[in-house]
């Protein structure tokens, strides 16, 4: 079997999430009893706040619940035009009403991009991204099947993929599952400095100096054996 058509469990677990899952119909959408996993603590499946695409200053609020999509204008502009005095302005729609709300979804295209509306029409039609709303937890132990190569490309997917894909947490657990490096007081103080992710692309010989310096600083105790390169 190559490598090119090798599948790991990681790409199964990738198309079940992304290619296997039937999504839901808007009628079931309207009518589901979300789990709490996948609604945030204002029992909403989407919901943040953005400054709009330049050159607009506005700013935005996206919030969608399991059943309505709400969408809300804070328009910034200079006191001296004839618009500054007008007050914030919302779209509230049900699932059915917004996919037909023109002057919405038009407002989205103009402060938030076609991609975030696009989104928005993939929520309605039942397509959630169920691998973002995971827990934490769940979500790091589903990259640790991944190749080092596929989490640098996870990393690359959205901002919170980005954080995940680098956050210590994680790294950590690599580290300590492929470093034959033992880990010492002096290891954790170093990766506590450095981060996890740094240290574990860490040669063997810039390893070997960075303990060797916080040794002699902290007059402890230091002992590196042989390490794979990263």
């Amino acid at each position: 079997m190559t490598k090119r058509t090798k599948t790991t469990s990681a790409n199964l677990i990738a198309c079940e999430l992304f290619n296997n899952v039937r999504p839901m119909t808007t009628n079931s959408v309207k009518m589901a009893k979300f789990s709490p996993v996948w609604l945030n603590e204002h029992k909403a499946l989407v919901d943040y706040t953005d400054v709009a695409n330049a050159p607009s200053k506005d700013f935005y609020h996206v919030f969608v619940t399991p059943t309505q999509f709400i969408f809300r204008v804070w328009k910034i502009v200079p006191p001296t035009r004839a618009d500054s005095h007008v007050p914030p302005y919302e779209f509230k729609n049900t699932y059915e009403e917004f996919k037909h709300d023109d002057r919405c979804q038009s407002e989205i295209v103009r402060l938030a991009g076609e991609p975030t509306l696009n989104y928005l029409l993939g929520i309605e039609e039942g397509r959630l991204d169920y691998i973002c709303r995971i827990p934490r937890e769940a979500q790091i132990r589903i990259i640790l099947n991944l190749d080092l190569e596929d989490i640098q490309r996870l990393g690359r997917t959205c901002k919170m993929f980005r954080e995940l894909c680098h956050s210590c947490e994680l790294w950590e657990r690599i580290y300590r599952r492929y470093s034959e490096t033992p880990i010492t007081p002096e290891l954790e103080m170093l990766a506590a400095e450095k981060g996890w992710r740094r240290l574990f692309f860490t040669n063997k010989l810039q390893l070997q100096m960075q303990l060797r310096r916080l040794k002699k600083h902290e007059g402890g105790h230091a002992f590196v054996t042989e390490m794979e390169t990263a």
